[in-house]
């Protein structure tokens, strides 16, 4: 693998937590590369350690040993302001409870990235109006999150964490909170994003029929972290819920 596709890399990441005299080890020593344009699942039990890793990534914790590389460099090194700055640059977060501002419009929410860069507001507008026209809130934009659905919310979650053209974007439990349907949708979009942008994306989940459609698929058992599958970038399939929907109404799930 070149260095130069590589958006993040783990080096025999450790993670333990002390609570008093007992110490707890939830990560066990792993390497992890993530290239460019990867599409990643993460599954595991309850207690497995999935969070964890996925506040490591996400630049929200530190390993108790071992290093993260971003982009080539090694974040363990640099202090919590940096730390900051890389992650609102590089990096974007789709959650399970969608995390919107509930006093917010859409249109705010989405912005909310490019306020703490210190963007002008002609340019946050613009990329943000882009992006939710891009997931089909167009006409949903005035709309705070008490106004919308489910689903809904987590589009407008989505195009949040992609306003900053992250080099990855993590969703954890992204249709946790979801209808079968909706949570198609939301698969669905996260896929789009993938292959018509080349986001990088990696998702927790619980869920087979979401960890099925991503051509990279890991499994963290007792702290240890293991690949079960690898295909070729590109190749994810819809949710059968969408092909059959699809099929039976000629349409795609998501307009483009």
């Amino acid at each position: 693998m070149s260095t130069s596709s590589c958006v993040l890399r783990l080096a025999d990441i450790k993670r333990s937590y002390q609570i008093g005299p007992v110490t707890t080890e939830v990560l066990r020593g792993f390497d992890l590369e993530i290239e460019a344009g990867d599409l990643l699942s993460v599954m595991g039990p309850s207690g497995s350690g999935k969070s964890t890793l996925m506040n490591i990534i996400g630049l929200l914790d530190q390993p108790t040993s071992g290093a993260c590389f971003l982009n080539g460099r090694d974040v363990s090194k640099l202090g919590d302001d940096e730390i900051s700055t890389l992650r609102n640059r590089y990096i974007g977060f789709v959650f399970q409870s969608f995390h919107l501002l509930a006093n917010l419009t859409a249109l705010e929410n989405v912005c909310l990235p490019m306020v703490y860069r210190g963007m002008g507001s002609a340019e946050m507008k613009r990329r943000a109006r882009s992006l939710l026209e891009r997931v089909d809130m167009g006409d949903r934009m005035s709309h705070r999150p008490d106004q919308l659905s489910g689903g809904q919310k987590q589009r407008v979650a989505i195009a949040r964490a992609l306003v900053g053209e992250p080099a990855l974007l993590l969703a954890d439990e992204p249709t946790g909170a979801l209808d079968p349907e909706m949570s198609d949708e939301v698969v669905n979009l996260l896929l789009q994003m993938n292959v018509e942008r080349g986001v990088t994306v990696l998702i927790i989940t619980h869920d087979p029929l979401v960890a099925d459609q991503c051509t990279r698929q890991l499994h963290i058992q007792d702290g240890t972290l293991l690949e079960t599958e690898r295909t070729p970038p590109g190749t994810a399939s819809p949710s059968p819920r969408i092909m059959q929907e699809s099929a039976r109404e000629s349409a795609p799930a998501i307009p483009p």
